[in-house]
């Protein structure tokens, strides 16, 4: 399963280097646009998905802003957080609120975010699949 992931992982995000002319601009927001796709993936489904995992395991969900007294996840706040902050990242790119971020250095910028948090939410991802499993 980790395998599949991190496979899938590489190619969204590599996909978009291959054969292309990065100094253009449409190639430059195509490649923020995939990495954003990724980051949405990791963190709304794979990271979603293996604490569901893990908690059917028997773990407990450690973050308290996603989880209820119990430690149980509040799956309808963790979910609407994570599409959430996807929705303001989406209108922050596409719609360059700040004039400044209408730039070339602005989606390389975002393409670096995109990929820090997709590279964040696969790691976590990874953590609840390698969690063992309670008695």
């Amino acid at each position: 399963m980790k395998k599949i992931f991190t496979v899938l992982f590489i190619a969204l995000t590599m996909s978009g280097l291959h054969g292309q002319n990065l100094v253009e601009n449409s190639h430059r927001t195509w490649i923020r646009r995939v990495t954003f796709i990724a980051a949405c993936a990791a963190s709304i489904g794979f990271d979603t998905l293996s604490t569901r995992h893990a908690v059917s395991s028997g773990a407990v969900e450690s973050n308290g802003l996603l989880a209820g007294p119990q430690g149980a996840p509040a799956w309808g706040r963790m979910i609407g957080i994570k599409i959430g902050l996807s929705a303001a990242t989406v209108v922050l790119e596409e719609t360059h609120v700040f004039g400044r971020w209408k730039s070339p250095n602005a989606d390389w910028t975002w393409t670096a975010v995109n990929s820090g948090t997709a590279s964040l939410y696969t790691w976590a991802g990874f953590h609840n699949l390698d969690l063992p499993p309670s008695k």
